[in-house]
């Protein structure tokens, strides 16, 4: 019983709530599977702006090593163009609220200044807004997608530090319209694969 209680008390001590809030950029990898009026366009590609916003993340320590943890945030709007052989095109803008709900492995190290972790998920993209351009029509459906991630959280004192946190997101999704009034319409499937690189501030209770 004496060598078990202090590994107890240790566990007990990372136990309980935590909340993460900070800056973080959306570094898309886009790609599309494009049809017009049926056929397929080949050649013909997406581009996506680069986002930045704020993210938050609601979370629970399990013990030592395993945490899990929601992430939402202020929801971007990104811009969608044609590239490929359809550059020139200005698709749309869409206005974007991506969540993840995810597992996380904290590797020990004993040294509360670097608490590296590996966590993996997944993310729920909900579409809240679209605007087209050059696409009358302009629909971009929600989508899911599984979740990497990997940082790591260097504490300041026993409640409050300092984060760093990249997910790397695998998410397709169909997109839709019609090209000018009147025109052909258009379907495809878009690949946004994007990239989630956050720092902030750590709180735990």
């Amino acid at each position: 019983m004496s060598i078990g209680i202090p590994a107890v008390a240790q566990d007990a001590g990372h136990r309980g709530w935590y909340f993460r809030g900070g800056p973080v950029g959306v570094f898309f990898s886009p790609g599309v599977d494009l049809s017009i009026a049926g056929a397929t366009v080949p050649g013909a590609d997406v581009s996506v702006d680069d986002n930045y916003s704020l993210t938050f993340d609601i979370g629970y320590r399990f013990n030592e090593r395993l945490s899990g943890s929601f992430t939402f945030g202020v929801p971007p709007t990104a811009e969608i163009r044609g590239a490929g052989s359809v550059a020139g095109a200005y698709l749309g803008d869409v206005t974007y609220a991506p969540a993840v709900l995810a597992l996380q492995y904290r590797i020990p190290t004993g040294n509360p200044k670097f608490e590296p972790y590996v966590g993996a998920g997944v993310n729920h993209t909900i579409i809240l807004d679209e605007d087209g351009r050059d696409v009358a029509n302009f629909k971009v459906d929600n989508g899911w997608g599984a979740v990497l991630q990997v940082g790591f959280e260097s504490m300041i004192n026993e409640k409050m530090g300092i984060y760093f946190d990249v997910k790397k997101i695998w998410l397709e999704t169909d997109v839709g319209g019609t090209f000018g009034v009147g025109g052909p319409p258009a379907a495809g499937q878009a690949t946004l694969d994007p990239l989630l690189v956050g720092a902030g501030l750590v709180w735990r209770f």
